[in-house]
């Protein structure tokens, strides 16, 4: 990659780092499929409560098909964890593989440089000269009589003088070549256009005749060249010629031919030479390869495209001009672009990509040509359809962002990785906000994300776990956008439901009039869960430890099988599971032990300790407390054994900010006709509203407490969740997993 700063000068115009504020613009990334910004034609896209008709749509340029636009599945979860938490990356690769080396620029190029400077410098300070002479000029004639007479006076027609005309065969003709493949179907669609507009009789008789010349045959046919010939132009390889002795080629097959007279096939190759097409196809390629060597004989060498390069650098007025030279491969280019006026900008680097490994363009910077083709004016749209087209080397003509180059200065690179676990689930397809859907991933719940990169302070750039074949890192919300549109959501749901009164919470289910056993959970903690804004977690690799197991807790609806896969487990290994001897502040009965059956305290003990948050749940039946507290649970593990524990979803906010290191697994309730064989095949009566009312509380539970939990069985059938329950026990054993980042410091 060979790069040159040319200065040049400023005309009135800003070319720093354009910032996008998608909450204040309500920046909006428009699918492809259903919506196109046609800057030309100032087809923007509106909001209600936004009256900034500045276009925001990034485009990516150069991304796997792939990648585009596409929703991914979500992986079994938990997904195969590997030790190694960098950025997904094929190893075997260098990162530098497709990249060009740069070369320095040499003495000679650095004497243009500063000569094309000095002589900027010195068309400025003419230009300048000539402004305020020009200004001076206009301001002392502004107030004379005569040309105010002379405004009045109707201005007298021209007439055309024929010896200006300009001789069409001295014209030089233009060497540039065509910009973009060119479609039968486009043509046609483009005289449509053009027949709705022109109304004369004379106009329509022409469209006429361009639609009947659109539809010959041999029109087409040169079309299918045109677009080949603009196919291997874009592709800048110098192509030569095999032979350029074609003809005596020929002549020589011929005379070979002749050994073998009267064989059928011989006389078949001898009739195919000799016809006419063929003799002037091997006519044609021998004037083209001799063509071709002259002209390749009088090229100009490097240093003359060197300085091709630094005059059309001259044409731009600018303070600082880069030339970045990438070499388009089958890795994608991995940037995007948007519009600010009639400049093109580089949107943003995405991870992963050519650009960002060759460290040459960067967010801000205005481009202004790719391989002689100047882009100023296009629509992201325009620049897309010019990339597509291109391969081998791109040359880019760059004005640097302003606030890059005093960044480079002081700043160093982040190559810190933030790994994070989703409280939510979120759809690019269903976001207005992103600046590109393209790049946008989605995830859902509990799915493990890697942020590389986090510059912009609302879209951070990330991969998902398990994704290592993804080239290209993918756009997600950041942790302060997201709860910002959140906050902003839940406001207007709870200023609708005002007047709606509020849903009771899950444990008033066992404060019926028929229940004796009454549960007091914290109101302060029931709060705060409420106003909790869900959106990442931090998280770390967590490795096993022998001696010290993690205590598995069930949650789930009552009725959905909770206590069946408890006490199976108890029953198979007593020497590996254990459960917490709860807490009770009645007396000790004939047959009860201390520390066996209970831990029997007083009860302004155990309102002390409840107070305190040293119980995960408690409650009250006959009038005397009951509770688990977390030092029955450290004492399980302190044995080396797994506690088992059955809670209610309200004690999962403290047992998760303890140092017990929780694995929280909900069993879910399958669906209602499965719900109802299984309570057929186990002879347990019940009801179509009892059935309902179980798949409403597992509905609920996971979506309310779902962030918490580290697992997922519907109890379809009682022994495959009792296997996969084991299995997953044995897998936290052995293999290392993704826990808040807090528990590992």
């Amino acid at each position: 990659m060979d790069s040159a700063m040319v200065n040049g000068y400023i005309n009135g115009r800003s070319n720093g780092l354009i910032h996008e504020h998608a909450g204040s613009h309500k920046m909006a990334a428009i699918n492809s499929n259903q919506y196109m910004i046609n800057q030309r034609s100032d087809d923007h896209i509106n909001y209600d409560s936004d009256s900034d008709r500045r276009p925001h749509r990034e485009m990516a340029i150069d991304v796997p098909e792939n990648f585009i636009g596409q929703k991914k599945e979500r992986p079994s979860y938990p997904p195969t964890l590997t030790k190694n938490s960098s950025p997904r990356k094929n190893p075997d690769q260098h990162p530098d593989q497709h990249v060009a080396p740069a070369q320095d620029a040499t003495a000679d190029e650095m004497q243009r440089i500063r000569k094309y400077q000095e002589d900027l410098r010195k068309r400025r300070e003419e230009e300048e000269r000539h402004l305020k002479e020009e200004e001076f000029l206009r301001t002392s004639m502004r107030g004379s009589k005569k040309l105010q007479s002379l405004e009045e006076q109707a201005q007298q027609p021209g007439f055309v003088n024929p010896t200006y005309e300009e001789d069409t065969e001295s014209r030089p003709h233009s060497t540039a070549y065509p910009k973009k493949l060119l479609a039968v179907e486009d043509l046609f669609a483009s005289l449509q256009n053009l027949q709705k507009q022109l109304r004369s009789a004379e106009d329509q008789k022409d469209v006429a005749q361009i639609s009947k010349l659109f539809s010959n045959t041999r029109f087409q046919q040169a079309l299918r060249i045109h677009n080949k010939m603009v196919e291997v132009n874009l592709q800048r390889h110098k192509l030569s010629p095999v032979a350029d002795n074609s003809q005596e080629l020929c002549g020589d097959v011929m005379n070979s031919l002749n050994a073998a007279h009267g064989h059928p096939v011989a006389e078949e190759l001898r009739a195919i030479l000799q016809t006419p097409n063929l003799k002037m196809l091997m006519y044609t390629h021998d004037h083209v390869a001799t063509n071709r060597a002259r002209l390749s004989a009088s090229a100009p060498n490097e240093d003359d495209d060197q300085e091709y390069l630094y005059e059309r650098v001259s044409q731009y007025n600018a303070d600082s001009i880069k030339i970045v030279r990438l070499h388009k491969t089958a890795e994608p280019l991995g940037a995007t672009v948007r519009n600010n006026g009639e400049s093109v900008i580089v949107g943003r680097i995405v991870k992963g990509g050519a650009a960002e490994k060759s460290g040459l363009l960067h967010e801000g910077d205005e481009m202004l040509e790719i391989n002689g083709i100047d882009i100023r004016g296009k629509s992201v749209n325009d620049v897309c359809d010019i990339m597509a087209n291109m391969t081998g080397t791109l040359t880019f003509l760059i004005v640097p962002a302003q606030d890059y180059i005093a960044d480079t200065l002081s700043s160093e690179p982040e190559d810190k990785v933030l790994h994070l676990r989703a409280l939510f689930d979120y759809d690019p397809e269903d976001d207005i906000y992103i600046p590109c859907r393209e790049l946008g991933i989605s995830f859902q719940k509990r799915d493990i994300l890697h942020v590389i990169s986090q510059e912009d302070a609302n879209w951070w750039q990330a991969y998902r776990e398990g994704e290592d074949d993804q080239a290209l890192a993918g756009l997600i919300p950041s942790k302060s956008f997201q709860e910002q549109r959140e906050a902003m959501r839940q406001t207007i749901v709870n200023d609708s439901k005002s007047n709606k009164g509020k849903k009771k919470p899950f444990c008033h289910a066992c404060r019926g009039g028929n229940k004796k056993k009454k549960q007091l959970y914290g109101t302060a903690n029931d709060d705060a869960e409420a106003e909790d804004i869900l959106t990442y977690e931090e998280v770390a690799l967590y490795y096993p430890q022998p001696n010290r197991k993690r205590p598995i807790v069930l949650i789930g609806p009552p009725g959905v099988g909770r206590q069946e896969l408890r006490s199976r487990l108890m029953t198979s290994d007593q020497e590996r599971y254990g459960v917490a001897v709860p807490h009770t502040s009645r007396p000790p009965r004939e047959d009860e032990k201390d520390g066996i059956d209970y831990h029997f305290v007083s009860r302004p003990i155990l309102e002390q300790d409840i107070a305190n948050q040293k119980f995960v749940e408690f409650g009250e039946y006959e009038k005397n407390l009951y509770g688990t507290s977390l030092n029955a649970i450290r004492a399980v593990v302190q044995a080396g054994k797994i506690c088992i524990l059955n809670l209610h979803p309200q004690s999962l906010r403290i047992l998760k900010n303890s140092d017990l290191k929780p694995y929280i697994v909900f069993i879910a309730a399958p669906n209602i006709d499965k719900l109802r064989t299984n309570r057929i095949k186990e002879k347990v009566k019940f009801t179509e509203v009892e059935l309902k009312e179980i798949i409403e509380h597992s509905r609920e539970l996971e979506e309310n407490y779902g962030h918490y939990f580290d697992y997922i069985i519907v109890n379809f059938d009682l022994d495959k969740a009792y296997n996969e329950l084991l299995q997953e026990i044995n897998h936290l054993e052995v293999e290392p997993q993704w826990v808040p980042a807090q528990w590992v410091l």
